[in-house]
């Protein structure tokens, strides 16, 4: 159901053209927030899935987009310009940008760990470093980060990942401490099995790790994209004035065994 929680307040979203981060624009959207849709592409990763600029023309949500590779200083610095410049100011910035390539430790190709760590980890850095001035500005700053429960937990053939979202978790943590005088919530989601383009070849094509997932996840289903954008939703809103420094698990119950 629409709302206004997020009246009069700016998001930039990054890697919010597909997946989790496509819902949590849209639930943004929904809720009143004007938006700045940052990705390294405008269409969604799944054929099957509706763009988020459809989905946000549907719920008459204001919004701008940039391309954005949250690696590169220029681009990151240009999402943060668009939304002081079209909106007047940037309030939450959720880091979502994330890849994931599954390898065991000796097997992890170099190029592909530092390619891993420099989206995932180094990406969260560099957006919310570029961020921070414009979000104390703010009256309702807010960081959230997309870890994992592989940020938490050990999980099969992730070393690269693991050490990324682990590493969110941590600075997360350490970045609420900083900026807790400067009433910047820094929170961050885990979510577990969540059901996206990132492991639909597995789900269809791999039913050894397919099952795996499902034994490990004691609710009855996965997730889905949404789950995580109403979690996200709690951490932008009034209501999450007094939490900060957390991992909130949008797991079904994966990281309580």
């Amino acid at each position: 159901m629409a709302g206004n929680r997020l009246a009069g307040r700016t998001a930039l979203i990054t890697g919010a053209s597909s997946g989790i981060g496509n819902a949590i624009a849209t639930k943004f959207g929904e809720e009143g927030a004007d938006l700045v849709i940052a990705d390294v592409r405008r269409e969604p990763k799944l054929e099957d899935e509706t763009p988020v600029f459809d989905r946000l023309d549907a719920v008459g949500a204001e919004y701008e987009f940039v391309e954005m590779d949250v690696t590169e200083t220029e681009q990151v610095s240009e999402g943060v310009e668009t939304a002081v410049s079209a909106f007047g100011g940037l309030d939450v910035l959720v880091n979502n940008a994330g890849i994931y390539y599954q390898y065991s430790a000796d097997e992890t190709p170099m190029d592909e760990y530092d390619e891993i760590l420099d989206v995932n980890l180094r990406g969260v850095f560099l957006a919310s470093k570029l961020a921070l001035p414009a979000l104390k500005e703010s009256d309702d700053g807010k960081i959230i980060n997309l870890s994992s429960i592989y940020g938490l937990v050990g999980g099969g053939s992730s070393a690269a990942y693991c050490a990324s979202k682990g590493g969110v978790s941590n600075l997360t943590r350490q970045m609420a401490l900083d900026y807790a005088a400067d009433e910047i919530n820094v929170n961050a989601l885990a979510p577990g099995i969540i059901e996206t383009a990132q492991n639909a070849e597995w789900r269809e094509t791999d039913a050894e790790l397919l099952a795996d997932w499902q034994e490990s996840t004691p609710w009855p289903r996965f997730g889905k994209p949404t789950d995580v954008a109403n979690a996200a939703l709690f951490l932008a809103g009034p209501e999450s004035e007094f939490v900060t420094g957390h991992v909130l698990c949008v797991d079904g119950g994966w990281t309580a065994w």
